[in-house]
């Protein structure tokens, strides 16, 4: 007899909601929640969207790829109306008892449904240790160790630094545990880039339109760029990151020149958003994808007129309006040096602290939470250096430097055991973070760790040059057989 549960599992219902949730237009879906809900303020709306969507992948997906679009989206849910950084407005909506015990429940809820498809994991043993797994391990003993000894240790070294290793390696194996490496899987995430990066245009957009004084007197303010879930510098991350995706599918799909166009609307973001990192970010990444899209793409003659168009256009515009070009940069790039020095927006003076803290203890490191501490999201971050490699020496010693080095290592030798155009474009969605990390905290602050975590897992993943290469015609074929398998059992229990 067939039990309820089972009813369930064959459901048309069921079906269609699996379809839905593992669509690679899912994303432009949750940007159409996400939009009208930052703009009214209805950050908990946004929040139970965003729950209802991962547990559903969680729990209802034997693939999980969808999730990692979802991802880069968790933290784009606060609304400026109702955030509560102190550089911005400071709202004491999160403080409320009533939201906080909603956004409680639905992190614990996704938390458990993590944990369920990790354990899941493990049971059918589909985890597969391999090096970059044990590199991870390593990395995460050295954050749980980060300023043992030292004087200014406190629990939150500790507390942090497990944080840090949930981030790192238990994201990783999830994820890399629970997906298949195929073409339409490596298109559902770089879809997932495009939709973000529809949402972070349409943001900047208004930012310029609605931001009181943000021009003054011919300058342009950036300290007013502020957006509900971070500054102009998170921004920048962000939007840097879809450059690589919207190339990729440039190159690949139908009239894909048209987005070969939209990229350049999504390079000029990355300068109009004012983050100094985010443009040399820009600058470096976005050349490397043409030359790629060039080369490797499909549509070569449209997107090489569209290239030379951009650069004559460019050009020109640059030569017309040269003194607003100047003046722009003059006043974006006009603290790296003060009175004669280099500043950086302070970060000159972080990355000497950083080299003190670490003489003072070398080996394991003064640890996240020293002189410099700020009382950031819920008074837990720390401000760190704003360099990965001096904050991982102030913060973890020799220990913490040496295991991210190794980790960094392991991850260059994995991509170059199997070069392919779908591995290359995940690594160039990695590399912003790496790089504006040299001069942000962005890999240590959570959200961008998931996005780190989780794209690593595809990379790594995908390192076989033999994938379990799963098409879209083979998924429908297995299903078939599986309910056809489903349907005989069924006419032995009744013949029984």
């Amino acid at each position: 007899m067939v039990t309820t549960i089972e009813k369930i599992k064959r459901s048309k219902a069921l079906d269609i909601i699996k379809k839905i949730i593992s669509s690679k237009f899912l994303p432009f879906a949750t940007v159409a929640v996400l939009l009208p809900c930052y703009y009214l303020g209805w950050d908990v709306v946004a929040m139970y969207y965003m729950g209802l969507v991962i547990i559903s992948i969680l729990l209802l997906l034997e693939d999980i790829t969808p999730l990692i679009p979802q991802i880069t989206f968790v933290n784009l849910v606060v609304s400026l109306k109702n955030t509560p950084a102190d550089t911005m407005f400071a709202s004491d909506y999160y403080s409320q008892t009533a939201v906080l015990a909603q956004i409680i429940a639905i992190v614990a809820l996704m938390i458990c449904a993590l944990i369920y498809r990790f354990v899941l994991c493990c049971v059918k043993k589909k985890m597969k240790l391999d090096p970059v797994f044990y590199g991870l391990c390593v990395l995460s003993f050295a954050f749980i160790l980060n300023g043992l000894f030292s004087e200014n240790y406190t629990p939150k070294n500790l507390l942090f630094g497990v944080v840090l290793s949930i981030c790192f390696l238990f994201i990783y194996a999830t994820i890399k545990g629970n997906i298949k490496i195929n073409k339409e899987n490596f298109d559902k995430i770089a879809y997932g880039f495009v939709a973000l990066s529809v949402l972070l245009i349409t943001e900047l957009i208004v930012a310029y339109a609605t931001t009181e004084d943000l021009f003054f007197n011919g300058h342009i303010y950036r300290e007013k760029l502020m957006f509900g879930w971070g500054t102009y510098n998170n921004y920048g991350l962000l939007i840097v990151m879809c450059i690589p995706p919207v190339l990729y599918l440039a190159g690949k799909e139908k009239c894909g020149y048209l987005l070969t166009g939209y990229s350049l609307l999504v390079l000029a973001a990355t300068f109009l958003c004012c983050s100094r990192q985010a443009m040399i970010g820009a600058l470096i990444i976005y050349p490397i994808c043409i030359i790629i899209l060039l080369v490797k793409g499909k549509y070569r003659i449209p997107n090489i007129c569209i290239a030379a168009a951009a650069v004559a256009g460019g050009i020109v515009f640059i030569c017309i309006f040269r003194e607003k070009f100047a003046e722009f940069f003059k006043t974006v790039f006009e603290n790296v040096f003060v009175n004669g020095e280099i500043n950086g927006s302070g970060r000159w003076r972080l990355w000497k602290d950083a080299l003190d803290y670490f003489g003072s203890a070398p080996i394991f490191g003064s640890g996240f939470y020293v002189e410099y501490v700020y009382t950031g999201a819920l008074g837990f971050f720390p401000l760190m250096c704003h360099n990965t490699v001096l904050e991982l020496m102030a913060a973890c010693g020799i220990v913490g430097l040496a295991a991210y080095l190794a980790h960094r290592v392991q991850t260059v030798i994995s991509f170059f055991k199997n070069v392919t155009l779908e591995r290359t474009f995940i690594a160039l969605t990695i590399l912003p973070i790496l790089l504006l990390s040299l001069l942000d905290v962005h890999i240590f602050v959570i959200f961008p760790t998931f996005i780190y975590s989780s794209l690593l897992a595809v990379l790594i993943k995908s390192q076989d040059k033999t994938p379990e290469a799963v098409t879209v015609n083979e998924v429908k074929t297995e299903c078939t057989d599986d309910k056809a398998d489903e349907k005989e059992s069924d006419a032995m229990k009744e013949e029984n």
